[in-house]
């Protein structure tokens, strides 16, 4: 930042668990505001790394705060006893709002059930000539930890769904890109759990926002919930919406798309990255930014400039006969979606997924995963290991999914630690493009199948990206 005013400048905060994807971006906004910054994880990452390099004050096995803290900030709901001294407790998004409060910033809230990061990254690149801060769960380029503190009047914020997690935030905006089946211990199997959450934080706030910009098929399934919502504007996006969507080109750089407002043309952007899935939350953006008075010539030249997140899509490796490339595709339309781009991407090559889409507090729906990744030349399952839990996976989901796929026609198999890498005997001489799909909590046995990869398959194993 400027030398605007510092509200919150030489107060101190403690973070507990510093490394984690929600809690380090907060990390950063406080940094950047002039806050005293101390934090604690069981381990170092590359976020912690990150934060310590800026100057914070990191301490590792513990998750206790320092003497003398002012604000304890934490992953889970806390609670204060107002009878104790000691630092004041609260969640990560009840500190985002503190903060950005604070320094007087609006705020536009990316909410849905998948893809916040990406689209929330997205958007703050679309809003680029307003120079907004951005709280954002994901390794951004340009952005500490994903979080960033700037002069404009706009905050971009990613708002976890999870446990409620968003109703500490205030937001003017809301864009909200989908509703499917997750966090299934919080809002129970479908989706009902999650649309009633949503319509309470887009109606029940003390001040609700204004605008939602929603997919026409999310509008759907909100409306009979907005219905009595007299402050609320809702504007839709799809073929058939109040801005509809006609895609004009797709090649391995990117998507060009079109935009018009009940048939009045608006504009024609390009999304530089491949996947369609991802011009959803371009013209999201973009309809926000028109409304924000951005022209779209200026929202056009701030698009080409956008770089995907960490693990979206992120090439590990590529030589002649080799691509590796790692995301975070964790649910069947992530992956569907994934297999999509990477086509548009590399349509010559024989595409490899390996999977491990196991979450400890989630039953997956298999044969949903089977349908989901039946566009790919071959699958690898990988263990279920410790997600198999009670309530959780079963032991043996790899193995039936793996089966699941074959049924699709899609040659599968479910692979343990060690041994070879199969693949089907015929690829047409095509050269490999192989995707690591799943949690983060699956990098360490990914970082081996991208070892094993390279040995077995690669032409040249200096040739990192």
């Amino acid at each position: 930042m400027s030398d605007t005013p510092r509200p919150l400048a030489g107060r101190h905060v403690h973070f507990n668990g510093l490394g984690g994807k929600g809690i380090a971006p907060a990390a950063a906004l406080a940094h950047q505001a002039g806050m005293r910054v101390s934090g604690d994880d069981l381990d170092c990452n590359h976020r912690t790394h990150a934060l310590s390099g800026e100057g914070v004050d990191v301490t590792l096995g513990t998750n206790t705060a320092p003497a003398g803290a002012e604000y304890l900030v934490a992953t889970g709901a806390l609670t204060r006893d107002s009878q104790n001294a000691g630092p004041r407790r609260m969640t990560r998004l009840a500190f985002v709002q503190h903060l950005l409060a604070a320094h007087g910033k609006r705020q536009i809230a990316v909410a849905g059930s998948l893809g916040k990061s990406t689209a929330a990254a997205l958007l703050h690149r679309v809003l680029a000539p307003l120079n907004p801060s951005a709280y954002i769960g994901a390794d951004v380029p340009g952005l500490l930890c994903g979080g960033h503190l700037a002069d404009g009047e706009w905050a971009v914020v990613e708002a976890c769904e999870y446990q409620g997690a968003y109703r500490a935030l205030a937001p003017e905006i809301v864009i909200a890109l989908n509703l499917v089946q997750n966090h299934e211990d919080d809002f129970g199997p479908g989706t009902s759990g999650f649309e009633r959450s949503l319509a309470g934080f887009l109606t029940e706030a003390s001040t609700p926002p204004r605008l939602a910009v929603l997919p026409e098929d999310v509008a759907a399934l909100l409306a009979p919930r907005l219905a009595s919502s007299q402050a609320l504007t809702v504007q839709t996006v799809g073929e058939d919406a109040d801005w509809s969507i006609d895609v004009t080109a797709a090649d391995p750089t990117g998507t060009t798309f079109r935009l018009a407002q009940h048939g009045t043309h608006a504009g024609t952007w390009t999304v530089p990255v491949p996947g369609r899935h991802l011009v959803t939350a371009a013209a999201c953006a973009l309809v926000t930014a028109l409304h924000l008075g951005i022209t779209p010539a200026d929202s056009a030249a701030a698009l080409a400039g956008f770089r995907l997140p960490r693990r979206r899509m992120s090439t590990m490796h590529h030589d002649s006969q080799l691509i590796l490339v790692d995301d975070n595709a964790r649910q069947p339309g992530q992956a569907a979606a994934l297999l999509q781009a990477l086509r548009q991407a590399h349509p010559d090559r024989h595409l490899v997924i390996a999977v491990a889409p196991w979450g400890r507090k989630n039953q997956r729906d298999l044969a949903a995963w089977a349908l989901g990744l039946s566009e790919a030349d071959t699958v690898w399952v990988l263990p279920v290991g410790d997600a198999a839990v009670p309530g959780g996976e079963a032991p043996d989901a790899d193995v039936r999914l793996a089966e699941l796929i074959r049924l699709e026609g899609t040659p599968a198999y479910a692979i343990g630690s060690g041994g070879d890498l199969p693949l089907p005997p015929d690829r047409d001489g095509k050269s490999l493009l192989v995707a690591t799909a799943g949690y983060d909590a699956s990098m360490k046995a990914f970082a081996a199948l991208h070892d094993q990869a390279i040995a077995a398959y690669g032409a040249d194993t200096t040739a990192l990206a």
